[in-house]
């Protein structure tokens, strides 16, 4: 009776539908909605830091808590595990731009929203235009949006160099570039435009050759295009990099944004 038994277990496996993973946002997608829902950011520098974030995928998380990497398959489900964690304190990288959930609060997310790639989107536009300081050249611009970038990873506008997290962004960034170049129309614009007033203009992530002037900075300064040398930076050698847990790399002060 048993062995009679396996061919109909094995018809019933086989005809059993499983949940898919949900793929990855295409990139004629990702920029789409890009310009839609963060359109003072350039798709392409919002495009980097998603890459090496979550992989362009939607229904991921990262628990700064345990370590754990985590994925669903569904969004309901995705949410209740969130909610959960949340429950139990943990500090939590959420969705498409993986989101701290102690900047929830800040940005009008909920577990559900955080999930949501516009609303990801939205939010990382928003901490990358909080420190972003801009410039008068392109040289300056594109420092200060490393420095933006490091501290989207770190809270820290320098660690993110250290950690070699803006050398991955960066990398992912010429990748990107040069996916775009091939596969979008040409009339579809890299650069950020003003949709909401007073909104700060974050540039796309430019290579050195790109530079208009191809002047590199001096000696004394910040070698954006090289390694980063920790002792130019002011910050502590010593402190916690974006790798560490999110609780060791809290700032002291409390209504300050943690983004990692």
């Amino acid at each position: 009776m048993f062995i009679a038994a396996w061919p109909l277990a094995i018809a019933l496996l086989t005809s059993m539908s499983f949940p898919a993973e949900p793929a990855p946002l295409s990139p004629r997608e990702f920029h789409r909605l890009s310009r839609k829902c963060a359109p003072w950011v350039a798709p392409s520098t919002l495009a980097a830091i998603a890459k090496i974030e979550s992989g362009f995928e939607t229904l991921v998380a990262h628990d700064n808590t345990t370590g754990e990497q985590l994925r669903w398959t569904d969004h309901l489900e995705a949410t209740r595990g969130i909610k959960n964690r949340l429950e139990a304190q943990h500090s939590v990288d959420v969705g498409l731009m993986q989101i701290n959930s102690k900047n929830f609060s800040f940005l009008n997310l909920t577990p559900e929203k955080a999930f949501e790639p516009c609303a990801s989107l939205s939010a990382a536009a928003h901490l990358l235009e909080s420190r972003y300081a801009g410039g008068t050249t392109a040289p300056a611009q594109q420092l200060a949006l490393r420095r933006a970038i490091s501290a989207y990873n770190t809270g820290d506008v320098t660690r993110g160099f250290t950690n070699g997290y803006v050398r991955k962004v960066e990398s992912a960034a010429k990748d990107i570039t040069s996916h775009l170049e091939r596969t979008l129309e040409p009339t579809a614009p890299d650069a950020p435009h003003l949709e909401a007033s007073g909104r700060k203009a974050v540039p796309p992530l430019l290579q050195q050759s790109q530079q208009a002037n191809g002047k590199q900075p001096n000696q004394n300064s910040w070698d954006i295009w090289g390694s980063y040398e920790s002792n130019r930076s002011g910050a502590d050698p010593s402190g916690p990099t974006g790798s560490q847990a999110a609780e060791e790399r809290e700032p002291s002060n409390p209504n300050k944004l943690v983004f990692d």
